[in-house]
């Protein structure tokens, strides 16, 4: 875990340049998540980063907090949020949160940086109340995607110093879903357009 922390570090030594600061989908991620919230919603923002999408949820709901495995990333989130509730923590390892402590996890764009993905919807599962919402989302991918990738764009997409290690299709990313637990509710593409979206939300429950 310390390699893994190390390498974020470095990755979130500029926050500002960091490739989330430029994120194009965290607005409409959000916007169609936030009319779904309550007041009183408990809200983890799971790989928060430097606080920008849990600075916009926390203008919502009373009780939100926000997680990282980058102390560099917090650092900024305190800097722009200094009485915002921040934690730095691995999702891969035993999130320091009770059962069932939060009614919605937003998580975007953070599982296909992960090892061991199905221990962290494990972890997730366990404090989401039963009946909570995941709000999920990571890159897409799909048969003609991939296979426009292979043609055009392999080596760059793939760089093994890349921060991506885990690639999903919904197929795929829903079976991961049902087994840890999840009722997947609906799925929705975000980004230019078909076969070549650039990201895939999903909305699931905890059963």
């Amino acid at each position: 875990m310390t390699r893994a922390r190390d390498y974020y570090e470095e990755y979130w030594k500029d926050p500002a340049a960091a490739p989330p600061a430029a994120d194009p989908l965290r607005a409409p991620r959000l916007a169609l998540l936030l009319p779904q919230l309550a007041p009183t919603d408990r809200v983890l923002d799971v790989g928060c980063g430097d606080g920008r999408a849990t600075r916009v949820l926390a203008g919502r709901c009373r009780q939100v907090v926000g997680v990282d495995i980058s102390r560099g990333a917090l650092r900024a989130a305190r800097a722009e949020s200094p009485d915002g509730r921040w934690l730095c923590a691995s999702l891969e390892s035993e999130l320091p949160f009770a059962d069932s402590s939060f009614d919605v996890l937003y998580c975007c764009e953070v599982i296909e940086h992960l090892l061991d993905v199905p221990g962290a919807l494990g972890a997730m599962h366990r404090i989401l109340r039963p009946g909570g919402l995941l709000f999920l989302s990571t890159p897409y991918h799909g048969l003609l995607k991939n296979l426009a990738i292979v043609l055009v764009d392999f080596e760059r997409h793939f760089d093994v110093s890349g921060p991506h290690i885990r690639f999903f299709t919904i197929r795929s990313l829903s079976r991961l879903l049902r087994e840890a637990g999840f009722k997947v509710e609906k799925t929705r593409c975000l980004g230019r357009f078909w076969p070549v979206w650039m990201n895939l939300v999903v909305w699931a429950r905890k059963e």
